[in-house]
């Protein structure tokens, strides 16, 4: 018998949307609609029809219903009308024999007051069986390992297929249910369906496999799977202009490519600071309203929403805390430096309402300069910076600045140390504070402890993080290889760390 057609699922998420319109108000209609009553009724069997007739509970409107209408196989085209209450498919060629059809209403169903809308799938056959086959799947965030609702989860007959042949959406809690399938090897994939076009397109989150997966009634495995966004080579959608001549590429997966132009520029030859752990910074030189992004065969085109406007002025973008035991304060701007003067930066000691100047030496490091405080010991210090004395990129200078170097006690501070299980993996510990990178341990295997003294008092973000291709970073999903996404794991929660305290945590992995 052949066997064709798609998932069995109901699932009808609840989304919360604008407030209905009356002079007294009102609760939110928060429930999509249901189905009151369907010709042929969901599981029917031996179905010789060529009207479809789906009644609901409420008044519905249509959205684009040759978009969001899908019934599979998809060798029957059809008409769609809308009565009351009641959906009519017509249909224009007769059904197969024999064959599992699967009619998918793919948020084409709004209720009319809210919107709210869902996936509904009705299941019948035209023989005298019914494809029975069910798989589930688990859907996370590989970055976060929080579930993802309304992930779309599909089976496909081939890899080349860019529309799976069963489908269905997550809930909140992360899981869909796939039924009525029938006998047979499939390849699966997950994907934010954003544009609402069934496809998995490169811009979104994603996760697939190229072995395939047989399914028949034996089958009973769940499929865990954790979505990320691709290689920032094959989509740089996360560029944006952060400034009038500053490019960001947000979160890309790695920090080269063989080929990136902007408008003709090579910008792997333009200067370049990598911010926390996972971004970097174009300089570019010179003022642009957009940028066509080519990065090998894919283009993207960004808008810069800043005015053009001279860059004349470094500004400091991170203030420093001088630890107890810091010999050095790092001084961070926002954008490269391309040189300084040494001369035109002094530091001095209060004493008895005098300044007596110390030596000191000058480190350039991209965006930033690490001034060396030399022996001398102190409580407090005064850092002058001369206008002029620090040259970015694009010609900007610093404006005079004057700094107290207020140095923190150790009773002030807190320490946290961290204990986890690698197994033979490469792993590494980045710490996070307010969503910037504090420290990071890499290269670590076996059973790891890391400790990181003279934390400032704060809520704190820690993750374990597997590296297997050991380049220091969180590799997301490769749709060019199939590769899953590197495990990241955390506490599921921030820890504090407090004053004068040393805090213990373990990181557990899974065997």
């Amino acid at each position: 018998m052949v066997r064709f057609a798609s998932l069995l699922i109901f699932c009808l998420l609840c989304l919360g949307c604008a407030q209905i319109g009356s002079i007294t108000g009102g609760s939110k209609d928060t429930i999509a609609p249901r189905i009151k009553g369907s010709n042929p009724m969901d599981g029917a069997l031996n179905v010789q029809t060529r009207q479809i007739e789906i009644e609901f509970d409420e008044f519905v409107a249509l959205q684009k219903p040759n978009e969001n209408i899908v019934l599979l196989p998809s060798n029957v085209s059809y008409e769609t009308r809308l009565v009351n209450k009641t959906l009519f498919i017509d249909l224009e060629q007769e059904l197969e024999v024999n064959t599992t059809y699967s009619l998918y209403l793919n948020e084409a169903v709004k209720d009319i007051t809210e919107g709210n809308d869902t996936l509904i799938q009705l299941v019948f056959s035209t023989g005298f069986e019914l494809d029975s086959n069910e798989v589930f799947f688990q859907i996370s965030d590989a970055y976060t390992n929080a579930p993802i609702q309304d992930a779309t989860v599909g089976l496909f007959d081939s890899l080349a297929q860019n529309k799976p042949i069963y489908f269905s959406k997550t809930n909140e809690k992360g899981f869909a249910k796939l039924r009525a399938i029938a006998d047979g090897s499939y390849f699966y994939a997950v994907f934010l369906d954003e544009n609402k076009n069934n496809i998995s397109d490169p811009d979104e989150a994603q996760f697939a496999t190229m072995s395939p997966i047989h399914i028949d009634t034996n089958y009973t495995d769940t499929l865990h799977c954790k979505l990320s966004i691709p290689l920032m080579k094959k989509s740089p959608t996360q560029m944006e202009f952060i400034a009038s001549h500053i490019l960001a590429l947000r979160k890309p997966s790695f920090l080269s490519f063989d080929e990136f132009y902007a408008n003709e520029v090579d910008l792997t030859q333009l200067p370049t600071t990598q911010m926390n752990d996972d971004s970097i910074h174009y300089y570019l030189p010179t003022y642009y309203e957009s940028l066509q992004i080519a990065v090998d065969t894919l283009k993207k085109k960004v808008r810069n929403e800043y005015p053009e406007a001279a860059i004349t002025s470094l500004t400091l973008v991170k203030k420093f805390v001088l630890l107890p035991d810091s010999c050095c304060v790092r001084i961070n701007f926002d954008r490269r430096i391309d040189s300084v003067k040494n001369e035109g930066l002094r530091i001095f000691l209060p004493v008895d309402s005098s300044l007596i100047a110390l030596d000191l030496g000058v480190l350039l490091l991209k965006n930033a300069l690490n001034i060396e405080l030399g022996a001398a010991e102190f409580d407090r210090a005064i850092l002058k910076i001369d206008s002029g004395a620090i040259i970015g990129i694009n010609g900007s200078v610093n404006e005079a600045m004057d700094f107290v170097l207020q140095r923190k006690n150790s009773e002030s501070l807190g320490d946290l140390n961290v204990a986890g299980y690698s197994s033979a993996n490469k792993y590494f510990i980045s710490l996070f504070k307010s969503e910037k990178l504090i420290d990071k341990r890499v290269d670590l295997t076996g059973n790891v402890n890391v400790s990181f003294n003279e934390l400032i008092p704060g809520d704190y973000d820690v993750f374990l993080v597997e590296d297997k291709n050991n380049n220091g970073i969180w590799d997301s999903f490769d749709p060019e290889t199939y590769t899953a996404p590197e495990k990241r794991f955390s506490l599921g929660r921030k820890v504090r760390v407090k004053a004068n305290f040393e805090h213990e945590i373990e990181i557990r992995t899974p065997e």
